[in-house]
């Protein structure tokens, strides 16, 4: 009977082990960056920085991002610097090469902050390297999303989220350099901030061409001494051409000149080179080197890098996504481009508006043609121009087909001397401008077609309406024709609504990636270009 008591007790011993003492829980102190973080926006959203002696205020994406991650710094461990600091410091070292100044986003200074916190990677100085590199990452996305001097929003385009959602959308500024940080791929996100069209990256390119060629040194200057350089002329002033040409042609990316056996003469070979130099530049192709084409064959590399540097920040005002079929009208070109899969697919030449009427630049989005339009004339038009012609010659305004709706309106009824042509095509905007054509077909062939109130007038519109009509059965180019034919006003709504974006680009790049520059209509270029080159920004 013991025994079995015994067995008992065993069981009982070894179904129910005694408890043993257990160990402490491990702790893990808390992150002292982390505290140090939350304290920094306990007091509001958007805390002040300071960097190398300057106080700025901190990007208002900020808040929410370190609130998504608990406060957990980004950029450093009780090491050091992460290589992820490395990689985003050389992103800002290549600023320049997007147009942009690096010295904008504190480069120096945040250079420096990194080796202090290499040296010693104390909590304090590790907050201070956190901040100020998320704040610099936000600046330097926003300047390439969305330009440093957007006039439709010099602040930022892109959306704070006040209520710092959990699921933030993918493609705001704080998920991808959280994604960024995650797969230490600094570069990679920063590429998702720049314009993806072909001709911002062709624009860029020859950045760094003529950035090359500035920093080589430019071919000595055409001797502005003498005559105009044409045919049958020798001397040094055409080796100087024939240097300057070859020069341009390859900043430009264009076809290089051939070697000449007589580089002091001006032969027929040359006469053609300054063609093309001139068909890039926006001068009439006589092959003549006048005043004209001498000053722009002697402008440093240095002007075109600024030129060209101000042209890839207009790129930037434009909407992220400008579709996948849309107009392009470039002011300075004075051309028209209907674009397809980023590759253009008709080109047409324009008339924009003269520079004391001059046309706006805005994206918008075209759902209607009219065919055989009437014209509501604009008060000022009517009171500047109309009505002094009408008191000069009274059979002018029915002549013209004008009707008086009332005193102060005018409509001028469809026919061969509307103003309006045969097309206009509608979009919405604030500054009640449109696309059109125009019975004065002659202005077409001028060099110079800054000649409308602010409109902007269509040779060959009728190619425009049939390219927007493409995807509409009912709409044939013969369907077209007939209905004008007819005389009548129609109003055609498109398929689906095609992008508008009318921009202003006095340096752009064509899909062959050569380099063009137009006339600075409205002097445009120098203000930019000295707002841009006005010094490092305070936030």
């Amino acid at each position: 009977m013991m025994r079995y008591f015994l067995w008992f007790l065993i069981f009982l011993s070894s179904a129910f082990p005694s408890p043993l003492p257990s160990a402490a829980p491990d702790v893990v102190p808390p992150d002292p960056v982390a505290i140090l973080l939350r304290e920094r926006f306990s007091t509001g959203p958007t805390p002040a920085l300071e960097l190398a002696g300057q106080v700025y205020p901190g990007a208002p994406e900020l808040a929410c991002f370190y609130q998504r991650r608990s406060f957990l710094p980004a950029w450093s461990s009780d090491r050091g610097p992460l290589p992820v600091a490395d990689e985003f410091l050389a992103a800002l070292g290549g600023a320049a090469d997007e147009g942009l100044a690096p010295e904008d986003y504190r480069l120096a200074e945040l250079q420096g902050l990194a080796e202090e916190v290499r040296r010693l990677p104390a909590a304090t100085g590790r907050t201070a390297l956190d901040l100020a590199f998320s704040d610099a990452f936000f600046a330097f996305a926003a300047d390439l999303a969305n330009g440093r001097l957007n006039p439709e929003n010099p602040k930022r385009r892109q959306a704070v989220d006040a209520d710092c959602a959990s699921n933030p959308d993918g493609n705001a500024p704080g998920a991808i350099l959280e994604s960024a940080l995650s797969t230490q791929r600094i570069r990679t996100a920063l590429t998702r901030f720049e314009p993806t069209e072909n001709s911002y990256r062709q624009l860029r390119q020859a950045l760094l061409r003529y950035r090359d060629l500035a920093r080589r040194g430019d071919p000595a200057p055409i001797a502005a001494a003498g005559a105009s350089l044409q045919l049958g002329n020798r001397g040094e002033r055409v080796i100087q051409l024939r240097q300057r040409l070859y020069s341009a042609a390859q900043a430009a990316g264009a076809e290089l000149p051939l070697a000449s056996p007589f580089p002091e003469l001006f032969d027929e070979p040359l006469a053609q080179e300054v063609r093309q130099f001139q068909a890039r530049n926006g001068f009439a192709e006589d092959g003549v080197v006048g005043a004209a084409t001498l000053a722009e064959l002697n402008r440093s590399a240095e002007d075109h890098v600024r030129q060209i540097e101000a042209n890839l920040e207009r790129w930037r005002w434009l909407p992220a996504d400008l579709g996948a079929r849309y107009v392009r009208v470039n002011i300075p070109a004075f051309r028209l481009d209907a674009v397809e899969d980023d590759r253009s697919v008709l080109t047409l030449r324009v008339i924009v508006g003269k520079p004391d009427t001059s046309t706006p630049t805005l994206s918008s989005s075209m759902k209607t043609i009219q065919l055989n339009p009437s014209w509501y004339v604009p008060k000022t038009i009517l009171n500047g121009e109309i009505l002094p012609k009408a008191a000069k010659d009274p059979t002018f305004l029915g002549r013209l087909g004008y009707v008086a709706l009332s005193e102060a309106r005018l409509r001028q009824k469809p026919g061969p001397s509307n103003a309006l042509g045969r097309f206009k095509f509608v979009f919405p905007s604030r500054y009640g401008v449109y696309l059109h054509d125009t019975p004065s077909r002659t202005l077409f062939s001028r060099e110079v077609r800054a000649l409308s109130h602010g409109c902007v007038r269509v040779e060959n519109p009728f190619d425009l309406a049939v390219w927007a009509l493409r995807n509409d059965p009912q709409w044939t180019p013969e369907a077209i024709r007939a209905r004008l034919d007819t005389g009548k006003e129609k109003q055609v709504r498109l398929p689906e609504a095609v992008p508008v974006h009318i921009g202003y680009w006095t340096a752009w790049a064509g899909d062959d990636g050569v380099l063009r520059f137009g006339r600075d209509v409205y002097k445009q270029d120098a203000e930019l270009i000295r707002r841009l080159e006005g010094g490092k920004r305070n936030g």
